[in-house]
């Protein structure tokens, strides 16, 4: 009821029955003065808002406690591809960090959205079903497909959360994608539709609210072009060596004795412990990296803010290590950046084609060296050969490099075999982000303003006034102080 109601009534007070009564109605049968109880629970009653604030501080604080050390670990990202492993995933260690942090930007104003690409059989699914057992189920609202305008009429809650669709093809149509491209930049949907009433034709204005992000999983070599600027596309690896550790992984699993499925509780609280948590970021160097990067490409536009909110997750994952400013806002440091960094500096330069991936660049050179052997048009089944992948895995990789110009098919007719020659020449690659070293020396030559212990930061590090007791014959004999992180865990164990 406090949750239905506490929203639209969070003034109302609620009154709360003493012990076991059930209602007013056994008070009387049991001659209880009525009006007097009435007269005392109004006295005691308390606004839906603080019930609500009250119930989120102590279920923040017992998430800290059952997230154990988890949030001060100095790199949660290894460990969370320490876990994916014991869970079953081979290889694809970038790919998992990625859709970890991006699941974590969902406590900003505009979460970051990741689009999975590979060909099928390649393990995407089962990568993104990984990833997503180590959050609670409610952060995330899981389809296979949808119909075009699901998007709009659907009544389930989007706000905060990530929308999950294991196929690109389950957009369904256009309408579809443009409704998504909606939520997505928007961060809402207003569609406003004519239904039949019983007056006859009348308006009516559909409104979802957001903001959500996106995660969808496909084996086409691009989506809508307007889709895809508005997210980050990770390939999962086709090569024999990736092949070779799922079958190493799957032939461990199928040896090992049965055991007891792993328990997330940790990193489940881990994730609610965010949700109360801190989500405001200073990322001191931003302007140091808006005048350092290559600005050559109006993508950048729209790559440079998800960037800076994938730093700005990163450090919300890792607040507890982080200091704050005079506003209390986590100071964003470096090894954020690094982090980051290591994850998308190729995607954000393959994006402005300021480099070609190197699954790409394998492949113009496969066709390079076949036509010089057979001085003619070169077939799909040629270029798998000498990449030592299968057809659908080649298939896909050309379709890449034939978007891009630098291949081209001289077979014009559909279901013929390909004729494949050389495009444009390889761009010369020309790095877009600094690298984090750069960033480092700036720290230090005092280009980049970082504010170091400051009344706030100094707040926020205070001891609180618990002590850790020592239970001696009934007689508890005070510790020394807790440092914050343990007077926190310490509240939650005392209650």
């Amino acid at each position: 009821m406090l949750e239905r109601i506490g929203p639209s009534l969070p003034d109302a007070c609620i009154l709360i029955p003493p012990g076991a009564l059930k209602d007013i109605s056994d008070h009387h049968l049991a001659g209880g003065d009525v009006v007097g109880l009435i007269r005392e629970l109004r006295g005691k009653a308390r606004p839906i808002r603080e019930l609500l604030e009250a119930r989120s501080k102590r279920e923040h604080t017992e998430a800290l406690a059952k997230a154990g050390d988890l949030p001060r670990k100095p790199d949660i990202l290894m460990e969370f591809v320490n876990l994916t492993r014991l869970l079953g995933l081979a290889g694809e260690e970038r790919s998992a960090k990625l859709l970890y942090l991006a699941l974590v930007s969902r406590f900003l104003d505009r979460p970051v959205s990741v689009c999975v690409k590979g060909p099928s059989s390649s393990g995407k699914s089962f990568l993104v079903d990984i990833v997503l057992r180590a959050v609670p189920a409610e952060c995330c609202y899981v389809l296979s497909a949808m119909s075009e305008r699901a998007l709009a009429y659907s009544e389930e809650p989007l706000s905060g959360r990530f929308l999950v669709l294991y196929e690109a093809v389950g957009l369904g149509s256009d309408f579809a994608t443009y409704l998504l491209r909606s939520l997505l930049s928007e961060g809402r949907v207003r569609y406003e539709t004519v239904e039949k009433t019983q007056q006859g034709l009348r308006p009516r204005l559909i409104e979802r609210e957001g903001p959500t992000g996106l995660i969808v999983t496909t084996t086409l070599a691009g989506l809508h072009p307007e889709n895809e600027t508005r997210m980050f596309s990770l390939t999962v690896r086709d090569d024999p060596e990736q092949t070779r550790a799922v079958l190493l992984m799957q032939a461990e699993a199928a040896n090992s004795e049965a055991q007891d499925p792993l328990d997330l509780e940790q990193w489940h609280a881990l994730q609610k412990w965010l949700q109360g948590a801190e989500h405001r970021v200073f990322v001191p160097f931003g302007r140091w990296l808006a005048e350092t990067m290559e600005a050559s490409a109006v993508r950048l536009r729209r790559d440079f803010g998800a960037i800076l909110r994938l730093i700005k997750a990163h450090a919300i994952l890792h607040q507890a290590l982080r200091e704050r400013d005079a506003q209390g806002r986590i100071v964003a440091k470096a090894e954020d950046y690094r982090a980051v960094y290591g994850l998308v500096a190729d995607m954000v330069s393959e994006g402005v084609q300021a480099i070609v991936p190197e699954t790409v660049r394998e492949t113009i050179e496969a066709v390079a060296q076949l036509s010089t052997e057979s001085a003619g048009p070169v077939s799909l089944g040629q270029v798998a050969t000498t990449l030592r992948v299968d057809k659908s895995a080649a298939s896909r990789r050309v379709r890449v490099a034939l978007d891009g110009g630098y291949l081209i098919n001289d077979e014009t007719k559909k279901g013929r075999p390909a004729k494949l020659r050389l495009g444009d020449p390889l761009p010369a690659e020309v790095p877009i982000l600094p690298t984090p070293e750069m960033l480092e020396e700036a720290i230090r030559g005092g280009v980049v303003s970082y504010p170091v212990n400051n009344a706030a930061t100094l707040q926020h590090l205070a001891s609180a006034p618990l002590q850790r007791c020592s239970v001696s014959g009934g007689v508890k004999a005070p510790s020394p102080p807790l440092d914050p992180w343990d007077a926190e865990v310490g509240n939650a164990s005392s209650s």
